[in-house]
């Protein structure tokens, strides 16, 4: 089978229960228009045969599937996949998301051509809603680049794809056990935190990437005050990491959750003392 060259770009797709929609997410990664990738799976402990469907792609040598014993959360599925990524670039692929056809091409060449700093490639994402077993297409999320590490701070969406230099994330530890969400909560804020304090973020003005709305993936509004202090302790410790020169001001979105409004800088030693004599 011709493969297209050596693999520039890793897919790591890390699945709970998602046996339904599992196949459609792959699906996606055999249709890019390049053939020069590697995917690992990562069964994070499935109950509903998840992993078993993923082993069904293994005739394929692009494909590699790991299993956990019993389901760790996301952050830690994707930890234990960093030793078995050997390729210059991943990207994460929720499970029971996909790529449009060219994405891996696009982002593999926004990086190749971008800066050297460049750390993060990201994108535009469809959004789709759920109705009676049909897709209907909903709202498009739109990206952006930013301009420096307090600009992705202050950034309360989400950003999908997110294509990755892979040394960079080994040099800022992966996707940390951290003691706020445990590796289960929030873990790509957290590592787009610790890569905005060391390089740039590019964005491709495309939609590359298609997001599956469903009620699986909408959070309780009883689980929202919990998450809600596990991002805010997470984001006070970076501001610490960085020095600690904002005041974090949060706001609370109609649905609930927490975001930063803004960051106000910090009074100087010097000019406290000047108000207090």
């Amino acid at each position: 089978m011709c493969t297209g060259g050596e693999p520039r770009v890793t897919v790591v797709l890390a699945v709970y229960n998602r046996a339904r929609d599992l196949p459609m997410a792959i699906a996606s990664v055999f249709a890019q228009t390049t053939p020069a990738w590697n995917l690992v799976v990562v069964d994070d402990g499935s109950t509903d045969g998840s992993g078993e469907i993923a082993r069904r792609y293994l005739w394929d040598p692009r494909v590699r599937v790991l299993s956990l014993g019993e389901n760790e959360g996301l952050g830690n599925a994707l930890q234990a996949t960093l030793p078995h990524v050997r390729t210059p670039y991943f990207v994460t692929l929720d499970s029971d998301d996909w790529f449009a056809p060219t994405a891996l091409a696009e982002l593999t060449a926004a990086m190749d051509e971008g800066p050297a700093d460049a750390v993060v490639a990201s994108a535009n994402a469809q959004h789709w809603r759920e109705d009676s077993g049909r897709l209907m297409r909903d709202h498009v999320l739109r990206g952006r680049a930013f301009s420096d590490k307090f600009d992705v701070f202050r950034y309360g969406p989400y950003l999908v794809p997110r294509f990755y230099r892979t040394e960079a994330v080994l040099r800022v530890g992966g996707f940390e056990r951290d003691p706020h969400g445990q590796g289960r909560y929030y873990e790509d804020k957290l590592i787009l935190l610790k890569l905005a304090a060391i390089g740039r973020f590019l964005h491709v003005d495309r939609v590359l990437y298609h997001v599956r709305l469903h009620a699986a993936n909408l959070t309780r509004p009883e689980e929202r005050a919990r998450l809600n202090a596990i991002k805010k302790a997470m984001y006070e410790r970076m501001m610490r990491e960085w020095g600690d020169p904002y005041e974090i001001v949060w706001k609370t979105h109609p649905e609930g959750w927490l975001d930063v409004a803004d960051l106000v800088p910090r009074e100087s030693a010097g000019a406290q003392d000047r108000r207090t004599h």
